[in-house]
């Protein structure tokens, strides 16, 4: 019994360690994200995936990691910057930075495909909001928090999925709640600023803002956890939405 009690753990570690954000946390990002999209970017994704509701898309990249065939992109959606050192490519583990690089190159390649643009897409959304978990820029001690277990409100679970999920869906709001939630009474100043800024603004804001997710006492993290890291969660949802419509208003210009 203890040993059925053992895989059954292993495997809900395993399938968590696959997402990022969590499903409501994409969806989120996506949506604050269409909503400061351009009229002409907003056409432009719509001929070529048929809509341009981003939140659609957001999660596809962690859904096909089921796929053999995705099995090469794996450490796309993480890069590794120690404490006390700056990025270095491929210096450590995760290729998000470069691969993001990559997908807004073919997504501005005239003579690039129609199916290479949708996945090009596709990964360039996820892994920009990816990024803003402050998580998916690990310290490369403990697999971005994965295993570093701790409890959330007495249940076993890890830190990665504490960000990635456990925060977010303690609102028990939708997506398109919590999104509409964000979005009230913007600094408009804010987010053109932020829209303006590139991959290693928000990576090295990650680095930086980690260090508020090891900081608790004991391994059950409760309330005061929740109260403590709700407003950065929140800013790094709200930032996530307005990098990313920054970036494709620049695309699809």
């Amino acid at each position: 019994m203890m040993k059925i009690k053992y895989l059954v753990l292993v495997f809900i570690f395993s399938f968590q360690s696959l997402t990022a954000w969590g499903k409501t946390g994409h969806r989120i990002v996506g949506k604050i994200a269409e909503t400061l999209l351009t009229e002409n970017a907003k056409m432009q994704i719509k001929k070529l995936i048929g809509h341009h509701d981003i939140s659609r898309i957001s999660n596809w990249a962690d859904e096909i990691k089921s796929d053999p065939q995705w099995s090469h992109a794996w450490d796309w959606h993480y890069c590794t910057i120690p404490d006390g050192e700056d990025y270095e490519p491929g210096k450590h583990k995760g290729q998000a930075i470069e691969k993001i690089k990559e997908f807004i190159q073919t997504l501005k390649n005239p003579k690039s495909t129609k199916e290479e643009k949708q996945i090009a897409l596709k990964f360039l959304v996820h892994l920009i909001e990816d990024l803003h978990q402050p998580l998916h820029v690990g310290n490369g001690k403990d697999k971005g928090g994965n295993s570093t277990n701790v409890n959330w409100f007495g249940a076993l679970t890890n830190l990665h999925t504490v960000w990635d999920t456990k925060l977010i869906d303690h609102q028990n709001l939708s997506y398109t709640e919590y999104a509409d939630y964000l979005m009230l009474d913007l600094n408009y100043s804010k987010i053109q600023k932020w829209q303006g800024d590139n991959v290693m603004e928000y990576i090295y804001e990650s680095k930086n803002f980690r260090s508020h997710c090891y900081d608790y006492t004991g391994e059950n993290l409760k309330w005061e956890y929740v109260y403590k890291n709700k407003d950065l969660i929140e800013l790094r949802l709200l930032q996530g939405g307005a990098r990313l419509s920054g970036e494709l208003n620049r695309i699809f210009k």
